[in-house]
């Protein structure tokens, strides 16, 4: 069945119906594709925006902790020198009561002064000695500069401490120097 039917300019033209609605159908779909494009466009605006603001973030999160790392490592630092300055203050102390009385006594004190101040420093900023006296041998913190043929000790055991090794938290800095026992060749 064909329906008549008037076009804006006032022309009638014939239209079967079937047709018609078909041409019903794909109008609506296109209205419906229409309205999905606009609100896909406003969701990719609002994305995009998105992204921006996120980018612009993290360049300023970027640039603030790089500030922060700066900062950190400067007062860090400034926290180490205050922690030397003990050390200038025993030379000082030392020098100016040498030079009113130089003694062999005054010498050794203001080193065990120096050392003690030391001793602490190094404790503060987490380091510590590796301990070997009367302990076993491990390779991971000792290393051997000789052995010592003996009786008194268990073999394997460290006799002597040649140079002190450090840890710095969990971490070897330096290994210790020593001897190792062993037990003494059998005379023939």
């Amino acid at each position: 069945m064909e329906k008549k039917h008037k076009t804006e300019d006032g022309k009638i033209i014939s239209i079967k119906e079937q047709d018609l609605n078909r041409l019903k159908e794909h109008s609506s779909r296109l209205k419906e594709l229409e309205e999905r494009i606009q609100k896909t466009d406003a969701q990719v605006l609002q994305l995009k925006d998105k992204y921006l603001r996120t980018a612009a973030e993290f360049d300023n999160y970027k640039k603030r902790t790089d500030r922060e790392k700066q900062d950190i490592f400067r007062f860090g630092i400034e926290n180490f020198v205050m922690q030397l300055l003990p050390f200038d203050d025993i030379f000082e102390t030392v020098v100016r009561q040498l030079e009113n009385s130089p003694s062999p006594e005054l010498i050794h004190k203001g080193m065990e002064m120096l050392k003690k101040e030391l001793t602490k420093l190094l404790d503060a900023i987490g380091v510590k000695k590796i301990e070997t006296a009367g302990k076993i041998f491990d390779p991971a913190f000792h290393e051997a500069s000789g052995t010592v043929e003996t009786d008194r000790h268990e073999e394997g055991t460290i006799v002597e401490e040649d140079r002190s090794g450090y840890m710095f938290h969990d971490r070897v800095l330096r290994p210790a120097l020593v001897k190792v026992a062993k037990k003494p060749a059998a005379k023939t």
